[in-house]
């Protein structure tokens, strides 16, 4: 992987997300007190912690899930008390989880667009196999795939399906 690409290297630019203050409980336990983070366009962020940490409650807050009780969400320069499910996702907040949620006798691109197939036109409105690869395809390429979209995900290691659910992200 070339790490000079600026498409891959985290740039100096203002932060697409940043959460400031947030915090989160629940009857007895404090899930989360006073997270606060920034993350620019490029940056890619792995979350660590010990059980109990607040790793799924952060996840779900970030998600549109959990709202925060208090604390601000920003992304893009819009700051928010919280979000929706349908805000996260059509502001660019993807996960990739540890558990893979991958359908092994479909191809990888079948697996990438899974409930958002591109449709051919007509009265069957039949998926658009052609037009499916060629959108898997570009997206491989961006995670350093070295397979392509017609490969059947049974096929893959466990390193490369990780790299289909990155590309799905």
């Amino acid at each position: 992987m070339n790490y000079s690409d600026p498409s891959i290297v985290a740039s100096t630019a203002a932060p697409f997300l940043s959460l400031d203050g947030v915090r989160k409980t629940y009857p007895g336990v404090v899930a989360l007190d006073g997270f606060s983070i920034e993350v620019r366009p490029g940056e890619v962020i792995g979350l660590v912690g010990e059980n109990g940490a607040g790793k799924s409650t952060l996840m779900k807050i970030l998600g549109g899930v959990t709202r925060p009780d208090t604390g601000t969400i920003t992304v893009d320069g819009v700051a928010h008390d919280s979000l929706t499910v349908e805000a996260s996702i059509g502001s660019g907040i993807a996960f990739v989880h540890q558990e893979l949620n991958l359908f092994e006798n479909l191809d990888v691109a079948a697996n990438i667009f899974f409930g958002r197939e591109p449709l051919r036109a007509g009265p069957f409105r039949l998926v658009d196999r052609a037009r499916l690869r060629a959108l898997a395809a570009p997206l491989l390429k961006r995670v350093g795939a070295n397979f392509s979209a017609d490969t059947p995900v049974s096929a893959l290691s466990l390193a490369q399906q990780q790299m289909v659910e990155i590309a799905k992200a």
